[in-house]
């Protein structure tokens, strides 16, 4: 059994077979996370508290506290904090690679 707390990060460094990691993020003031992809991972954002505005190549939609967010692999994502309150959200990123369905460990490409 692995337990940790969210801030420590739970992923491949644990053990975890596909579970790349999991993390509690906060960005302030206008920050973004820089746009980027990932070439055989999944990853879905998790709204804690906050607003702020999702892209996912083409596609931009207003997100805020409640929302899940659905990011396919080999897919341009950002995600840009838009309200008064921080935008606060847990990412779970999962390797789809062959290697992590045969149980190897998986490789990590952003």
């Amino acid at each position: 059994m692995i337990v940790k707390r969210i801030q420590d990060n739970l992923g491949l460094e644990d053990g975890t077979v596909r579970l790349l990691g999991i993390w509690d993020t906060t960005l302030e003031n206008s920050a973004a996370i820089t746009p980027h992809l990932h070439e055989n991972v999944e990853e879905v954002y998790y709204v804690v508290e906050g607003k702020g505005k999702m892209t996912i190549g083409d596609e931009e939609k207003n997100v805020a506290d409640g929302d899940v967010i659905y990011i396919p692999p080999r897919k341009i994502h950002t995600l840009v904090q838009s309200g008064v309150k921080p935008l606060r959200f847990i990412t779970v990123s999962i390797d789809l690679s062959e290697a992590a369905r045969h149980g190897a460990a998986p490789t990590y490409v952003a």
